[in-house]
């Protein structure tokens, strides 16, 4: 596996911080204060900035940037509701392509899955099991859509996951969406992905709803 680049390096600390709550809502992120703390240059620091605010995770603003709004089920039920729509026509056109050296890498994703001792780490490596499928059709503007929102949803599923820890259910449609895949079967892996997106998105939802305080409540004014 080859190096990151500083731009990767930077980017991929800065997301894993941002979906993980590591750093608040709100925050304001100085470029000087961030290229002294990861010892690049403000040049890769400002390229990494930019790729998060492509995601949605960072507003740019003068000499640094903002972290993104404070997560909401309105926010939350709208990324789901585009990666409902998006990410099954993907998998679909992607199963074709799909040869033996995708199946075998998103195999060794899933057993890596299985052993992951922290959210972060499976969340990772979640990503790292999709991308590998929709690397396989040369649809850049879909798979954009894709990262962005994915990006997006990881605040919600590290909520989810860092506080019911429960990942063997989403396990469990990995696998079956990689047999699908194995077997070239472009419509059941579609089926099974829109079906995993539902899945994953009722779980999270529910989770914040039973934690969202009741307006009826004094305690919640």
């Amino acid at each position: 596996m080859e190096p990151l680049s500083q731009v990767q390096r930077v980017a991929r600390e800065l997301r894993a911080q941002l979906t993980t709550g590591g750093i608040a809502p709100g925050t304001r992120l100085s470029q000087t204060e961030l290229a002294a703390r990861f010892g690049v240059s403000r040049v890769p620091l400002r390229e990494a900035l930019q790729q998060l605010a492509g995601q949605g995770l960072v507003r740019l603003e003068s000499g640094g940037a903002v972290v993104a709004t404070p997560l909401s089920v309105a926010e939350l039920q709208e990324v789901y509701e585009i990666r409902e729509a998006v990410e099954p026509l993907l998998a679909r056109l992607a199963v074709p392509n799909a040869g033996r050296a995708e199946i075998l890498r998103m195999r060794a994703t899933l057993e890596r899955m299985g052993e992951a001792a922290q959210p972060r780490e499976w969340m990772r490596l979640n990503r790292e099991f999709h991308r590998t499928l929709y690397a396989c059709v040369d649809r850049p503007r879909l798979r954009q859509i894709v990262d962005l929102h994915a990006a997006l949803a990881d605040r919600y599923v590290y909520v989810q996951i860092d506080g019911v820890g429960e990942t063997a259910e989403f396990d469990r449609q990995h696998r079956r969406i990689l047999s699908a895949v194995a077997d070239g079967d472009a419509a059941l892996a579609a089926k099974l992905t829109k079906e995993h997106l539902e899945s994953s998105h009722e779980f999270v939802l529910r989770y914040f709803l039973e934690r969202e305080p009741d307006p009826g409540d004094p305690a919640a004014t």
